[in-house]
Formats: C-alpha cells, sequence, structure tokens
C-alpha cells in the first residue's frame, strides 16, 4: 500500500468531527503569537524529559539531541501554522514509518504528545481568556487525536507489510495465523484475571 492510500484509509476510520478543519486551522493561527512564544520552551521540555527518563533515553543519543530539536522544532511550526491539509496528514502517516525504522514506540509517542498537550493547554488557560482557551484546546485534542491516529496505525501497517513481504505468506493464511494466536492470548489473559466483571471486559 502506498504512502497516500494508507493516509486516506487511516483517515476514513477516524470521525470526521475529530479531523481539523479549515476553520480550526484558522483558529490555530490567530494564535501564532502564543505558539511561538512558547515553541522554545517546548522543545526543551520535551527532550529534558525525554533525555532523563529511563523510558525514553534508552533511545536517543544525547549527540543528536541538537538535530532532533530542529527536527521537533520543524514540526512544531509546520503544525502550529494549522495547514490540516493532505499533505500535512501524509506526512504524519511517515512519522509512523520513520517510528518502526528507529524503534521508537507508540507508547513512547503518545505520552510526548500527552506532554505537549498538557504543556501548552496550562499556559493557553493562563495567558488567554477562558472562552478562547478552550476553543484552541479543542483544536489541539483533534489535532492530537488525528495524528495520533495516523502514527500508530501506519506503524502497525508499516510492520503487518515488512511480515507479510518478508516471510513470503499469502496475507489470509498469515490472518489467518494471528487470530489464532490472539485467541490463545485472550485465553490466557482472561485466565489470569479474577474479577468477573473484568473477565466479561476482556
Amino acid at each position: 500500500m502506498d504512502l497516500a492510500t494508507m493516509t486516506t484509509e487511516i483517515l476514513r476510520k477516524i470521525p470526521q468531527s475529530m479531523i481539523p478543519t479549515a476553520a480550526d486551522g484558522d483558529l490555530i493561527r490567530s494564535h501564532q503569537k502564543f505558539f511561538r512564544q512558547h515553541q522554545e520552551a517546548v522543545i526543551k521540555g520535551f527532550y529534558d524529559l525525554a533525555f532523563s527518563d529511563a523510558s525514553t533515553q534508552g533511545h536517543l543519543n544525547p549527540a543528536e539531541r541538537p538535530a532532533r530539536e530542529n527536527t521537533l522544532r520543524e514540526w512544531y511550526k509546520i503544525t502550529t501554522s494549522g495547514h490540516f491539509d493532505d499533505h500535512y496528514w501524509t506526512w504524519q502517516a511517515l512519522v509512523g514509518i520513520v517510528h518502526v525504522k528507529h524503534n521508537i514506540s507508540n507508547s513512547s509517542m503518545l505520552s510526548m504528545w500527552g506532554w505537549i498537550i498538557n504543556f501548552l493547554q496550562t499556559r493557553l488557560l493562563q495567558e488567554l481568556p477562558a472562552a478562547e482557551a478552550l476553543a484552541a484546546i479543542q483544536v489541539l485534542q483533534k489535532v492530537q487525536a488525528t495524528v495520533c491516529s495516523l502514527i500508530v496505525e501506519s506503524f502497525i501497517l508499516t510492520q503487518q507489510e515488512a511480515i507479510t513481504r518478508a516471510s513470503g505468506l499469502n496475507p489470509a493464511i498469515q490472518r489467518r495465523f494471528i487470530q489464532i494466536e490472539i485467541d490463545t492470548m485472550l485465553r490466557q489473559g482472561r485466565a489470569t484475571l479474577q474479577n468477573p466483571m473484568l473477565q466479561a471486559a476482556a
């Protein structure tokens, strides 16, 4: 599956009300002063955490920090410019493929996205009138939902495609093997749960 098709397929699975619109982009652009003001603090805080926490620092080389900061800075500038078009979404799907290449887990990515949103929403509420801050936060949450969906799904699809190509298995046979393993894992998981309600949820 080519990148553009993958992106379209992932976006199709997201509720349309959760995908940022042109009006949402206009709203983000109306707060450019705010986003520029906090740009360097976002970048520094992001990598201070990433390089200091045991869960993420193992995948990072301190010598690469300046280059990584530049990459995040470029992403931040483009994202806060509010141009949420097909090119932007395809770029975010590509990030998922890059994460597979560099062994960056979805749990790490989602956690760090949460850090960015928490950082920005705290300052939006401190510095803007409440109604304006809440409107901006709602758009940021939509951006987060859409971007994270693209990254996670492209990560999974890329791994699946790579395994299919490397194994040479017919996709239908591979899906059957995967389903058998999932059923086994479900049985094992349910067996470890003591609470009947938790068992039902699983």
